[in-house]
């Protein structure tokens, strides 16, 4: 049942407790994923547990389990390298209209992009990492450690879009008969 947390309803969740099973990360990404600022959400526990496996997905995305040691992939994959520039440039907007939870949609797209993709490189991982620290600062900033930086990544400047990116060469189409669809173009 989700409800209106209530001292009346015997429903109150203390965040120590959260905190303590998830991490200050996880409560902080579902605090802001639970829905627009401005308007009245219910708290439903179970859902505390999906933005916790997304930042472990985003963990195992670039650390190896096993040893702890980053795994990064040496070239680029050019379409993984087009979402997160299209990532990079939602994700700023969102944050200037205060739409976090769609922000962070889009970030669990790219994590699940980047996993099918077979990881990220480098200077992918820099940028997402910047990306995800308002976010997740403690998660954001062991992984900048790991990436060999000394200052602090509230320090690291916002990435820049490559506006040519944000950009469709090709649109698909659907063509419809009679009004059913008949098929699908690709249109340069």
């Amino acid at each position: 049942i989700v409800a209106k947390m209530s001292k009346s309803l015997k429903n109150v969740q203390n965040p120590d407790d959260v905190i303590a099973e998830h991490g200050a990360d996880t409560f902080r990404l579902y605090e802001m994923y639970m829905g627009p600022l401005e308007a009245s959400k219910p708290w439903n526990p179970r859902d505390i547990a999906g933005c916790f496996r997304f930042l472990q997905r985003a963990w195992r995305l670039v650390v190896d389990e096993q040893s702890g040691a980053l795994r990064l992939v040496a070239s680029r994959d050019e379409s993984l390298e087009k979402q997160l520039h299209r990532t990079i440039a939602k994700v700023g907007s969102d944050i200037e209209r205060l739409s976090m939870n769609t922000a962070i949609a889009a970030m669990i797209e790219f994590v699940n992009s980047a996993t099918a993709a077979g990881g990220i490189t480098r200077d992918q991982l820099e940028r997402f990492d910047v990306m995800l620290s308002p976010f997740a600062p403690h998660m954001a900033e062991e992984l900048w450690a790991m990436l060999g930086h000394d200052s602090s990544i509230a320090d690291a400047p916002w990435p820049k879009i490559d506006e040519a990116m944000l950009r469709d060469d090709a649109i698909e189409m659907p063509v419809q008969i009679m009004g059913k669809v008949g098929g699908k173009m690709t249109v340069l």
